[in-house]
């Protein structure tokens, strides 16, 4: 039903907008491509894919969980034992897999894939960069808050109620196995947005997300790390195009295995004390 949506609500609210603006999708597209970011056309954009996201992500899991389970979001998101100190360890254990994800990221964009997929796989690539950069292109403050919206927190609470709260929960019950749960639902979850120069590294991200899920009992926790790794993204490029900071987080060159590697040993020690920490207060709730 996500995936249904997730592939027909661009299309349908694309014509829409296209035709709002009296263009066809042709010309919008050759717009985009080669000319300077115009206010109307990115509104489109992040609005197609702002309402595309929420019917995915959020209306069609929200409706199945209503029909199909006779709950609640609420028993997703519980509020009930979220720690300020495990939020600021998440946040922390985040920002360092991004920066071990990063040598990822540049290995799997120099993967080589057979001719009859490396043509199509090229073609996605390119047109997912012209809509990044035109999406991103941050002509105001309130334009920045609306990106932000759409990409950090929607797919911070959809993507995951869909994949950790419902796939990676339906995963354990047939098989039993927390990690295979885990790791299945990382390379479906990885699948779905169809970026295969990306797929080694957003998979990690997954599985990330997932032990988070599964350790704390909580999807808070997976949510806010969701939104920490787009958030942060974004956040580092409008302060870039503002000349606020020097560094260009997008075309920076990769961090170099030895501060990976001390990023690495920060993350795993900050794991541990996640797991901890959360054992600690277990265990003050129950007193």
């Amino acid at each position: 039903m996500s995936m249904g949506t997730y592939l027909i609500a661009p299309m349908v609210f694309m014509f829409l907008g296209v035709q709002a603006l009296g263009l066809s999708f042709e010309e919008y597209m050759m717009r985009i491509s080669t000319e300077q970011p115009v206010p109307a056309l990115q509104l489109v954009l992040v609005l197609v894919q702002g309402v595309s996201a929420v019917l995915s992500f959020i209306v069609v899991p929200t409706l199945f969980i209503w029909r199909f389970q006779e709950s609640t979001l609420s028993s997703y998101f519980m509020n009930r034992g979220l720690s300020v100190p495990v939020v600021l360890i998440t946040a922390g254990l985040t920002l360092s897999l991004m920066v071990v994800n990063s040598l990822l990221i540049e290995w799997n964009m120099h993967v080589e894939f057979p001719e009859s997929l490396a043509a199509t796989f090229d073609q996605m690539e390119e047109q997912g960069r012209i809509m990044t950069a035109y999406l991103t292109d941050f002509y105001s403050l309130p334009y920045f808050l609306l990106v932000m919206l759409v990409v950090a927190v929607v797919p911070a609470l959809g993507e995951e109620l869909l994949f950790r709260g419902l796939i990676q929960k339906y995963f354990q019950g047939i098989w039993g196995n927390p990690h295979v749960a885990i790791w299945a639902t990382a390379v479906f979850f990885s699948a779905f947005h169809m970026q295969f120069y990306g797929f080694v590294p957003r998979m990690v991200l997954g599985a990330f997300f997932g032990y988070l899920f599964y350790f704390s009992g909580n999807l808070w926790y997976a949510s806010i790390a969701h939104f920490i790794n787009n958030g942060f993204t974004l956040v580092m490029m409008y302060l870039f195009q503002q000349r606020v900071v020097a560094y260009d987080i997008e075309g920076a060159e990769s961090v170099s295995i030895w501060p990976t590697l001390v990023f690495a040993i920060i993350g795993g020690f900050l794991f541990v004390l996640f797991k901890k920490q959360l054992h600690i207060t277990d265990n003050l709730r129950n007193e």
